[in-house]
């Protein structure tokens, strides 16, 4: 460590609080503690809070001596530093404290985790004197989170860490991006997580080697990160698992806008790509079987040029049992066929089919496993349910149903979509479709099912003259039901409802819990408030979450409370607002 650092600077002066822990010899919880749980309970604290509390009790007064975290961030030592001191004077200030805090402590004591956080302040041979001193004590976990318009080096010594298994490099912003000298060297060999966030990778064949230089590693996340010229992702790994490449907020192209992706140990791969910017175009090589043993894959802006490879990527996915596409385009398609035996959970938001606007895509999806099917569509599509004999879970999000379509055609298309989804036990439905629904629902030739399984049921509700006929008769054909949520949207325009007061089985028997959302106090939300308390004779929970600048709280109160209740022992709950929701949200 002495090797390492120059000689101890002064003591550093900080504001410490004042004594509120007493000595802690008569009974103090917290100090009374395992020094190992102490420890843990100060890893949640930034260094410079650490040596505070040497104030607080004698146990504490050398413990930050030992403490195997440390956390340094220029910007939380202290309140205001530019009030009182140049920028040369708060850099200074913060090395002096680095290096204090490494040179008094206990230099045998191995360093868990090192965290650094700081602005262009750090000089090549400041950094490497303190990644100098944290590699001789064996540290685990070094997250370096340092702005800087110079390239930056590791060290040789860091690079041959034995006991590093994290590491976290973050050099700039979404508008800066530092430079990163990788090492020629090899070295990492214990490494299994590597961090890279706003970094520059100037040479793809020094970043190949490098990453072949870690054979323990296993998760790879690199968020806007800029890979100059690149065109193949070739990761040369055999223990690879996790692979995240998310470059959804940059505004333009970094780089990595095409290429194909090899590496076959992968389980879980996630490609997050802006809105602004060109679709990421994935490929797979001709020469690769794919990857045999993913699990999960998250695309998101991801353009996938033909049906074939789709079809190919998943093949030769034989555990993929997760798959999430978001604004994902298939330039050259009309029908979307996803079959799998191992997909479980299947989410689809807003799927783009080269120049169709007009809904006239087809899906099918036949995944006798899936158990969660997540739908967001701008237009209503045509979709194939079979065989899902194992779903459980569905939500079904339209934007618009279209006026290019006949009413027959949209009761048909939604028939079939309901009629795959009868056996499910969680619905979530959007207000868009519910004059349609409503329709269908009455004309018995269209949808004659009934939702024998259905459990739960969440809807977003406007005050259309349609709403209360479309909630009655899906209660009327969700016989098990036991919870009803429902958001009400804060559109103005409004109907009067009428609800006919007759017998409902779920709610003669197994309607137990009823969350409204969104409450206004309006009177057609009240006569369903009404209407639910009189016909719920099991119910036993009723919660109403207000909407905000709802101002006449306590009279709406006070008009429910006497309403008429079929249970004895129903509960009604009026909750706080939340911030303003978003019922599309529950897709993400």
């Amino acid at each position: 460590m002495e090797n390492a650092l120059q000689r101890n600077p002064k003591f550093p002066k900080f504001a410490v609080c004042s004594d509120i822990g007493g000595d802690c010899e008569g009974g103090d919880r917290l100090s009374n503690l395992p020094e190992p749980i102490i420890h843990h309970i100060f890893s949640f604290l930034e260094t410079i809070d650490v040596v505070r509390a040497s104030a607080v009790s004698r146990r504490w007064r050398y413990f930050w001596l030992s403490i195997p975290y440390l956390n340094f961030n220029i910007h939380n030592i202290w309140s205001n530093p530019l009030e009182r001191w140049s920028l040369e004077k708060i850099n200074e200030k913060f090395k002096d404290f680095v290096n204090w805090v490494l040179l008094s402590q206990n230099g045998s004591i191995n360093i868990q985790r090192f965290l650094l956080s700081c602005f262009n302040c750090v000089d090549d041979y400041t950094l490497c004197r303190w990644l100098s001193a944290v590699a001789q004590r064996n540290v685990q976990v070094l997250d370096l989170d340092i702005i800087s318009e110079e390239p930056i080096n590791l060290p040789r010594c860091l690079v041959t860490c034995e006991s590093l298994v994290s590491l976290k490099l973050d050099f700039g912003n979404r508008e800066h991006q530092g430079v990163l000298n990788l090492p020629t060297c090899a070295g990492f060999n214990q490494l299994k997580s590597l961090d890279l966030q706003h970094v520059e990778v100037l040479d793809y064949n020094l970043f190949r080697k490098f990453l072949s230089s870690c054979p323990l590693l296993e998760n790879l996340y690199m968020k806007e990160c800029f890979f100059r010229d690149f065109k193949i992702l070739d990761i040369p790994s055999t223990s690879l698992k996790y692979l995240t490449i998310d470059e959804f907020l940059l505004s333009e192209p970094k780089g990595l806008r095409s290429c194909e992706i090899i590496c076959e140990s992968l389980e879980v791969l996630k490609l997050h790509f802006g809105l602004e910017i060109d679709k990421f175009v994935l490929k797979l090589p001709p020469t690769s079987v794919g990857f045999s043993r993913l699990k999960s894959l998250d695309l998101k802006h991801v353009e996938l040029l033909d049906h074939s490879f789709f079809l190919k990527l998943i093949s030769s996915s034989p555990f993929l049992e997760n798959l999430i596409m978001d604004s994902c385009r298939f330039p050259d398609l009309r029908i979307l066929d996803i079959s799998s035996a191992s997909l479980k959970s299947l989410t689809l938001d807003r799927i783009e089919f080269g120049g169709d606007e007009l809904g006239s895509y087809k899906l099918k999806i036949a995944c006798p496993n899936l158990v969660s099917f997540n739908i967001f569509a701008l237009l209503l599509p045509d979709i194939t349910l079979e065989g899902l004999n194992s779903l459980q879970n569905t939500f079904v999000f339209l934007e618009d149903i279209g006026e290019h379509m006949e009413d027959i055609e949209i009761c048909h298309r939604l028939s079939k979509i309901l009629n795959g989804l009868c056996g499910v036990e969680v619905l979530k439905l959007s207000g868009t479709l519910y004059e349609i629904l409503n329709a269908s629902l009455e004309e018995g030739s269209y949808f004659s099912a009934s939702f024998n399984n259905l459990k739960s049921l969440i809807l977003c509700v406007t005050m259309a003259e349609w709403t209360v006929p479309l909630i009655i008769r899906l209660l009327n054909r969700s016989p098990n039901l036991e919870a009803l949520t429902i958001y009400f949207d804060a559109d103005e325009y409004f109907d009067e409802w009428k609800i006919s007061y007759k017998a409902i089985l779920c709610l003669t028997c197994h309607l137990k819990t009823v969350d409204l959302v969104e409450f206004k106090g309006y009177e057609n939300e009240l006569e369903l408030v009404r209407f639910l308390l009189k016909n719920g004779h099991v119910l036993q929970k009723l919660r109403i979450r207000w909407l905000e600048d709802v101002y006449n709280r306590r009279e709406i109160i006070s008009r429910i409370m006497k309403f008429p209740r079929s249970s004895s022992s129903v509960i009604l709950k009026f909750l706080q607002p939340k911030s303003p929701f978003d019922f599309c949200e529950i897709l993400r």
